[in-house]
């Protein structure tokens, strides 16, 4: 009793020092005091009280309601921006004294806006704004699109003629630049490395707008012919390769045989091509048609032309090429143009934004939780409520001060989100597929993303604190003050609300699980797909020629025909072949005929130049005839080998062995060379354009019939064959010193780096995303029935001492607890079932609907809500009836 005089006491003293600086009378405020211990009393009298209990209860109800005094004052006295600064300072001291409401809440809120900001970080950096060059937003590249060519299909390479003619005939681009892969030798004293070039054309690196990190870029005079030699080292390379060192600068290194001296080295972000090095190179027109068509080609939109009619213009220019050149485009056609980086992000960009959706659906859970966490301590709060509005403050003044605290419970959860973001996302980095995104993205907490989290955190309070606020202001006063047993009527009529949020986590929580599940199945089908080969114990490199030297089918031969010798007899080694590619991609296409038949439009195939023992390392399946003898392949004869797809679409019902076909690409190459050749067997189909596309019509010809300086080896072992790199490496360079070997691996990996690593990416998340959900339902539904169980306390007391057993209790809680989640399940299944074509896209092997995952995932969510309600459950089935018929 003391104590709380005290505190009145003290309370006094404050409101008498305020009001002295008012100027206000002392003995009205002991009026006012007088009134408000009257009107206190009068309403306990009301419920049955005698005056002197009433007077004592008034008194110690006095102690919780004098700060409601200064809050009616200060509406009076302050302007609305002190009036938020008093609700947060009252905000503040409300949850300090709450402390393990506050901290659960700004720990759910902080989980679920960490995830988003991490998440919206990746989107940010590597979709929104990859590049840091110049107007990279208005960057493109032209692609020629035939009529029947998939959406992302095309020709995107082009002879030096058709770069010229896009360059100076076009009227929509304000820059354009070109780019020519190379396979750079790099000699040193240890042997010759191989290292990843760019041949770049005039004006590249002030098309980008970047300067040099060090020295400087290739200027005009650089591209001029007889000019000296130069070349401009990218920033990874340069750390990697050389360690930073900055002596490099200036010096001269051979490459590719000739001297050239390292004049700039560009800075970090600056990835053009994914180059190690960038060699200038001038464009020269050649007769007729003549040249590969191996130049990328980059342009800028001018400011305020549009895609369509960029397209427009630039297919004007191609049909005139085509008009010169009718064997490099096809009949039908257009010029599409695509966004830089789409080349590299491709179908990653659809895991990147499924994986944002799972974000926002786990920050809604959270924002549940903290919402029924809010209603729940609402009920604690209702004289309070009902007190402040009898002395005279409005339903909005409530309306303010709750949300004041939503913002505050927000604001803190932001910022512990942003040390979540932090940590999360350097093992958020480490995870991604590095691959598929662009060389010059970053992926940092920046300005935007910061920007991002403060917006999150400023609309959170509006999801989960409005509607409580709501609630708790849309009361009777006189209940409040009437009810003093604990919940015997539920306190605030607002159970329903507190359900229909339950439902609402339990339903985003489903769909988190259920897509969750359809990408863990969607994993499990890709590792399962037959890609036509057996790509384990298979260890590859790229083996790349010095051009000068081997220029000639027969210098090649010369070269590979004793190393596939001296590989194959290596202990351990099992088959030992070569190629000019490996699956799951092959690269180069040519115009096909076919002896006897005739057709409208143009016929297509994939090509292959192989060793006799290329199939026999990939375990590729004979379905009919042979493949090469090492007599054929040694010859050079003209025999082909193609793929079943090849067969179906080309002779279907008819036998292919003994037909000849005509690979336009074999006399482009080469005139001289023959062009038919004789099918001798089929094989079965092998991944050849990803996963998710049907496999193409794919020829496989000897690798003697054609000349190349860049082949891959392959080579099938007994033993792990990641063990080979060394072995192969001593082999080549006894052969060859410079002889460079590039990108080793296995087979197995580099598939899994292809094929699996966005799947895989996406999968994860989502799977780690479906459980913090789950977590969370499971907390929600917990405290809940927790909470509503407590507040039945009295009434279980009394069914408990009129007879009912403890398992009609038990029963009585579940089912309550089983209805919310039942009802949140069945909400949940048609929210998936509405979403299942936008996930879609992303499934393979298993559709949206499956009826598997449906089940799995309501299942496993089911059995987690029946304990989050058994718990209590349990609880309320051991009250003692003597205690709860007591219970205040």
């Amino acid at each position: 009793m003391n104590a709380r005089w005290d505190k009145l006491r003290a309370f006094a003293s404050k409101l008498h020092t305020l009001l002295r600086r008012q100027h206000r009378p002392e003995d009205e405020f002991d009026d006012e005091v007088q009134q408000h211990l009257q009107l206190l009393t009068e309403r306990y009298m009301a419920q049955g009280m005698s005056r002197q209990a009433a007077a004592e209860a008034a008194r110690r109800q006095f102690g919780n309601t004098t700060l409601l005094q200064e809050d009616r004052r200060d509406l009076q006295r302050f302007p609305l921006i002190e009036e938020v600064w008093h609700d947060l300072r009252y905000s503040l001291r409300t949850l300090w004294k709450a402390g393990g409401f506050a901290a659960v809440s700004i720990a759910t809120l902080a989980l679920g806006i960490g995830a988003a900001t991490a998440i919206f970080s990746v989107i940010d950096n590597v979709l929104l704004a990859p590049f840091p060059y110049q107007g990279a937003a208005r960057m493109v590249f032209p692609r020629i699109h035939a009529a029947q060519q998939a959406p992302d299909e095309g020709r995107q390479g082009y002879t030096a003629n058709e770069v010229l003619e896009f360059a100076e005939n076009n009227h929509v681009l304000d820059g354009l630049t070109a780019a020519k892969e190379d396979l750079v030798l790099y000699r040193h004293g240890e042997g010759t490395e191989q290292l990843y070039g760019a041949h770049v054309t005039p004006g590249t690196f002030e098309f980008f707008g970047l300067p040099a990190l060090h020295g400087r870029v290739a200027q005009p005079e650089d591209y001029a012919p007889g000019a000296p030699p130069v070349f401009v080292l990218g920033y990874k390379t340069w750390k990697e390769r050389f360690n930073g060192d900055l002596s490099v600068l200036n010096k001269t290194f051979v490459l590719n045989g000739a001297a050239r001296t390292l004049i700039g080295i560009m800075p970090p972000r600056f990835g053009w091509y994914d180059a190690d090095v960038y060699i200038p190179e001038r464009l020269a027109r050649a007769a007729g048609a003549a040249g590969f068509p191996d130049w990328f080609l980059l342009g800028r939109l001018r400011p305020g032309v549009s895609r369509l009619r960029a397209e427009a213009d630039l297919t004007v220019i191609a049909n005139r090429l085509a008009k010169i050149n009718p064997q490099a485009y096809p009949a039908h056609f257009t010029v599409q143009l695509r966004k830089l980086g789409d080349t590299v992000i491709g179908r990653f960009e659809e895991t990147l934004y499924t994986v944002l959706a799972a974000v926002g659906l786990l920050l809604l859970i959270a924002c549940s939780n903290v919402a029924n966490l809010l209603l729940a301590r609402a009920t604690t709060r209702e004289k309070e409520f009902a007190l402040r509005t009898a002395l005279g403050a409005r339903r909005a003044r409530l309306v303010r001060l709750l949300m004041v605290e939503s913002l505050v419970l927000a604001i803190a959860g932001a910022a512990l989100g942003i040390f979540i973001a932090w940590g999360g996302l350097k093992l958020l980095v480490a995870a991604m597929p590095q691959d598929l995104i662009p060389a010059e993205t970053v992926i940092a907490l920046n300005a935007p993303v910061l920007l991002f989290t403060l917006g999150v955190a400023a609309l959170t309070p509006l999801i989960f604190g409005l509607l409580p606020a709501l609630q708790s202001s849309r009361r009777d006063l006189t209940d409040p003050l009437r009810d003093s047993a604990k919940g015997v009527g539920g306190g605030f009529q607002g159970r329903w609300l507190r359900d229909a949020v339950v439902v609402g986590e339990v339903a985003l929580s489903l769909t988190l699980l259920i897509g969750a599940g359809l990408l863990m199945r969607s994993f499990v089908a890709l590792r399962k797909a037959n890609l036509g080969l057996r790509a384990d114990h298979v260890f590859e490199t790229a083996a790349v020629l010095p051009a000068e030297r081997y220029k000639t089918p027969q210098q090649v031969t010369g070269f590979f025909r004793p190393l596939l010798a001296r590989l194959g007899a290596l202990p351990g080694v099992v088959d030992a072949a070569e190629s000019s590619t490996v699956p799951p991609y092959s690269f180069e296409t040519s115009k096909l005929e076919i002896a006897g038949k005739t057709h409208q439009d143009d016929w297509q195939t994939l090509l292959q130049t192989v060793s006799q023992q290329y199939f026999r390392t990939l375990r590729i399946e004979l379905k009919r005839g042979r493949t090469f003898s090492e007599q054929e392949v040694n010859d050079a004869r003209k025999v082909a080998v193609v793929n079943q797809t090849f067969v179906l679409r080309y002779f279907p019902g008819e036998t292919p062995l003994g037909r000849r076909i005509r690979l336009a690409s074999v006399e482009s190459a080469d005139p001289r060379h023959d062009s038919w050749f004789e099918i001798i067997g089929v094989v079965g189909d092998v991944t050849n354009n990803g996963l998710q596309a049907p496999a193409e019509p794919e020829v496989w010809v000897p690798y003697t019939t054609l000349g190349s300086e860049g082949r891959v080896l392959l080579v099938r072992t007994a033993q792990d064959p990641s063990t080979m790199m060394e072995v192969v490496r001593k082999e080549v360079w006894a052969a060859d010193s410079e002889v460079g070997l590039a990108y080793p691996s296995t087979l197995d990996d580099r598939l899994s780096k292809i094929l699996y690593a966005g799947p895989r990416f996406g999968f994860v998340l989502m799977t780690i995303f479906g459980c913090i959900g789950l977590i969370l339902v499971t907390v929600g539904v917990y405290s809940v029935l927790a909470y509503s169980t407590a507040q039945k306390t009295h009434e279980i007391g009394i069914r408990m001492a009129l007879g009912a057993e403890d398992t009609e209790v038990l029963r009585m809680v579940v089912r309550t607890g089983l209805r919310l989640v039942i009802a949140g399940m069945a909400i949940g299944i048609a929210i998936s079932v509405m979403l299942g074509r936008l996930i879609g896209a992303q499934l393979e092997g298993v559709t949206a609907y499956d009826p598997a995952t449906l089940a799995g995932t309501t299942l496993l969510l089911t059995m987690t809500a029946a304990l989050a309600c058994w718990i209590p459950a349990r609880r309320a089935a051991r009250v003692d009836p003597m205690i709860a018929l007591r219970y205040q």
